[in-house]
C-alpha cells in the first residue's frame, strides 16, 4: 500500500468537503510534529452514496492532530471526488472518521489521510449498486484471538479480487488477559495481549483494538473493500446477555457491567469503520439494513447486548425428574401416575433411577426411596435430570428472548420491504448458531479428554454425561432460544423469504437448512464461518477417536456438513439464480507459512416466493 503522491495531496486540498460526522470538522491547521499511521485505513457501512473511511493517527506528543482526507477514483488519488478537513484527539484515541456522501453508486474508490508531511496507506472502497445488479460477492470471518495464531485467513481473503465487501460476525477482538483463554499459545507463539490484564476499561479496550489493528494482515484486508461489521460477546465480556456475562465478575473489581458495556462499544465505535451511533441510542444503531440493488437485502442482527435474556444453563437450570408422591396415609405413600395431581397432601420428590435387564428404570417403591440421599446415592442408584419438563417449560418460555420486542418488529418491516421491492435475497448476518442442533453422545469421552475440556469451560464433564439425553448442544445459541426462533421463522415464510443466515461464534464451519421441528418445512439456508485462529472443540475431541463432522450432521436433520477442524473463512456468491458458499481453511495458524485451500463449497438454487432452495453439495 503506498502512501499518498504530492499531486494528490494538493488536489486534495483544493477539493470541497462532502462528508458529516467524523471528530470535529473544520480547517485543519499546519502540524509539524512527529505522527505515523501504524494501524493502517479501513472503510465501512457502504450505501450507494456513501461509504465511511476510518484511520487512527499516531502522536509524537500529547494535544490535537489535523488531518485532511481525500477519496479519489485513481489509485494515487489525483482524480479527487470529495475532500476535507478534521481533528482527532485523545478524546477518542486519536480515531478518525468520515462518513463521506454524494458518491456515486457501483463505483470504486481510492482514500487516505494526511497530517502535517505524513501521509497514510491508501485504501480501496466501493459503493452500494441501485437497481439492476447480477452479482455480489462477500467475505465471511469471524472470531480471530490473537493469541492464538497469525491472521493468515485475513491475508488469504485479502488477496481475493472479487470481494465486493467483507461481513465480519464478531469476536474482532478477545477480552482475555494473559492467564485467561488463549493463554498457554499466546506465551508460546511470543503474542502477548496488550494490554495483559483482561481488558475492562475504556483504556484497556482501546488498547487491544490498536494491538489487533497492528497485524499487517488484518490492514490489507480492511484496506481491500468496505466491511460491515457486528460484535458478539468477545468485543466486551464472554457470553454477555444485557444485564451481564460469564466472564464479568464485579467481586473481582471489574466494575459494574452497565460502565464496562458502556466502554467497550465506545472502543468500538472508535476503532472500528462503522457508521456512529445515533444520539441517545448507543447500541441500537447497530442493526442496519445494507440493499445490493435488487439481489441482496442484508439485514445485521445484533443478538448479544440489546435485549438477550440471560442463558440458560443445565449446571442450574436443568431440573431433575421428579415423582409426585400421594401421602394420605403417611404411613404407605404411593407413587402418583404421570400427570395425576393427587390430593392436597401429595408432593414432588427426586425420581431416583437404577439400571434394569439394560435399561434404566425409575425406583418406585417407598421403602426402597425413602432411605436413599439425593446428595449420595449408594452406587447404582443416579438421579437423572428432566429433559422433557425443561424444554416444555424454561426452555419454551416466551418471555426468554435473543432480538426483543423493538428489534423484532425492525426485522419484519425489513422483510416487508424485501418481499414488497421483490428483492432475489434476503441475507442475515448473524452471531449465533440458529439451526437446531442436538449434541452426540459424548458420555464415554475418556477422563484425559474431560480435562482439556474443562480448562476451556468448567463444567464440561457434567454436561458431556448430558449428551446421552438428546439435549440441545449449546443454549448461548437459537437453540437456547427456541420461541424467539419460531417467530423468526415465521416472519420469512410470511415474507416469502430466500433467507440465508450467515453465522460466527462456533470456531467451526456449517452448511446448514433451518426446519421446522417436523422437519417438513423448509425455511432457508444458514452458512457458518469457522473462526481466523480461534480453535474449535473438535480438535480436542478427535484426540478421542470422535470425528465431529460425522457425529453432528448424522444427529441433526438441520445440518447438512460440518467442518470442526478448520480456521479459515467463508465466500459468499449471490446471483439471480444461486448462492454459492466456499468454504477455505487455512492450513496452520501457528506460523506465517501456510496454504489456503477450498474444503467444500454448496449451491443453493433461488427458489420460487415461499419455497426456499435446498442446499447441494458441489
Amino acid at each position: 500500500m503506498n502512501g499518498l503522491t504530492r499531486r494528490g495531496a494538493m488536489a486534495a486540498l483544493a477539493g470541497s468537503a462532502a462528508a458529516c460526522g467524523g471528530p470535529q470538522k473544520g480547517k485543519a491547521k499546519a502540524y509539524f510534529g512527529d505522527v505515523a499511521f501504524n494501524h493502517g485505513v479501513a472503510s465501512g457501512d457502504p450505501g450507494a452514496d456513501r461509504v465511511v473511511i476510518w484511520t487512527r493517527a499516531t502522536p509524537g506528543g500529547d494535544g490535537a492532530l489535523p488531518l485532511q482526507w481525500i477519496v479519489a477514483r485513481d489509485k494515487r488519488l489525483r482524480q479527487v471526488v470529495a475532500s476535507g478537513d478534521l481533528t482527532t484527539g485523545p478524546e477518542r484515541d486519536y480515531t478518525a472518521k468520515v462518513d463521506v456522501v454524494g458518491l456515486k453508486p457501483d463505483q470504486t474508490y481510492y482514500y487516505g489521510f494526511i497530517c502535517g508531511k505524513v501521509k497514510s496507506p491508501i485504501g480501496k472502497t466501493r459503493t452500494l449498486a441501485r437497481g439492476g445488479v447480477s452479482k455480489v460477492t462477500m467475505g465471511v470471518v469471524s472470531c480471530s484471538h490473537h493469541g492464538f495464531g497469525f491472521f493468515n485467513a485475513y491475508e488469504a481473503l485479502a488477496k481475493r479480487r472479487d470481494l465486493d465487501v467483507v461481513i465480519h460476525l464478531g469476536d474482532y477482538i478477545y477480552e482475555y488477559g494473559l492467564s485467561g483463554y488463549g493463554s498457554e499459545s499466546a506465551l508460546a507463539l511470543g503474542r502477548l495481549p496488550k494490554p495483559e490484564i483482561e481488558t475492562v476499561t475504556l483504556g484497556d479496550y482501546r488498547m487491544r483494538h490498536a494491538q489487533y489493528k497492528e497485524e499487517p494482515e488484518l490492514q490489507a484486508l480492511h484496506a481491500a473493500c468496505p466491511w460491515i461489521v457486528v460484535w458478539d460477546d468477545h468485543e466486551v465480556a464472554n457470553d454477555s446477555w444485557i444485564g451481564g456475562a460469564e466472564n464479568h465478575n464485579p467481586e473481582q473489581n471489574e466494575g459494574d457491567w452497565a460502565g464496562r458495556r458502556s466502554a467497550a462499544l465506545q472502543a468500538y465505535y472508535e476503532w472500528m469503520p462503522i457508521r456512529d451511533p445515533e444520539p441517545g441510542r448507543p447500541f441500537e444503531s447497530i442493526n442496519r439494513t445494507f440493499q445490493f440493488g435488487d439481489l441482496v437485502t442484508l439485514i445485521m442482527l445484533e443478538t448479544r447486548l440489546l435485549a438477550r435474556t440471560q442463558p440458560l444453563a443445565y449446571a442450574k437450570d436443568l431440573p431433575l425428574a421428579m415423582t409426585r408422591w400421594e401421602f394420605a396415609n403417611p404411613a404407605s405413600p404411593v407413587a402418583l401416575p404421570a400427570g395425576a395431581q393427587g390430593t392436597p397432601l401429595a408432593r414432588a420428590i427426586p425420581t431416583p433411577f437404577e439400571v434394569v435387564a439394560g435399561e434404566m428404570r425409575p425406583i418406585l417403591e417407598w421403602e426402597r426411596v425413602r432411605y436413599i440421599d439425593p446428595r449420595n446415592p449408594p452406587p447404582g442408584i443416579v438421579y437423572l435430570p428432566d429433559v422433557e419438563g425443561f424444554r416444555k417449560g424454561a426452555l419454551a418460555n416466551p418471555a426468554r428472548v435473543l432480538l426483543g420486542a423493538e428489534q423484532e418488529a425492525w426485522v419484519k418491516t425489513q422483510l416487508t420491504g424485501a418481499k414488497d421491492t421483490r428483492t432475489t435475497w434476503q441475507v442475515f448476518g448473524n452471531q449465533v448458531l440458529m439451526a437446531r442442533v442436538t449434541a452426540p453422545d459424548l458420555s464415554a469421552i475418556a477422563p484425559p479428554i474431560v480435562a482439556q475440556l474443562e480448562k476451556l469451560q468448567p463444567g464440561a464433564g457434567k454436561l458431556l454425561q448430558l449428551t446421552k439425553l438428546n439435549i440441545p448442544m449449546s443454549l448461548d445459541a437459537w437453540d437456547g432460544y427456541p420461541v424467539q426462533r419460531a417467530r423468526l421463522y415465521a416472519m420469512l415464510q410470511e415474507s416469502d423469504a430466500n433467507a440465508i443466515v450467515l453465522t460466527g461464534d462456533t470456531h467451526a464451519a456449517w452448511a446448514n437448512e433451518l426446519l421446522s421441528e417436523d422437519g417438513k418445512t423448509r425455511y432457508g439456508a444458514e452458512f457458518g464461518t469457522t473462526s481466523v485462529t480461534s480453535p474449535g472443540f473438535g480438535d480436542i475431541f478427535a484426540g478421542a477417536g470422535v470425528n465431529f463432522d460425522e457425529a453432528i450432521p448424522a444427529k441433526n436433520p438441520d445440518v447438512k456438513w460440518h467442518d470442526a477442524l478448520n480456521r479459515g473463512f467463508m465466500v459468499l456468491t449471490l446471483t439471480k439464480s444461486e448462492a454459492k458458499a466456499e468454504f477455505i481453511s487455512v492450513s496452520d495458524v501457528r506460523t506465517k507459512t501456510y496454504e489456503a485451500k477450498p474444503v467444500a463449497t454448496f449451491r443453493l438454487k433461488a427458489g420460487e416466493r415461499g419455497k426456499p432452495g435446498v442446499l447441494v453439495k458441489v
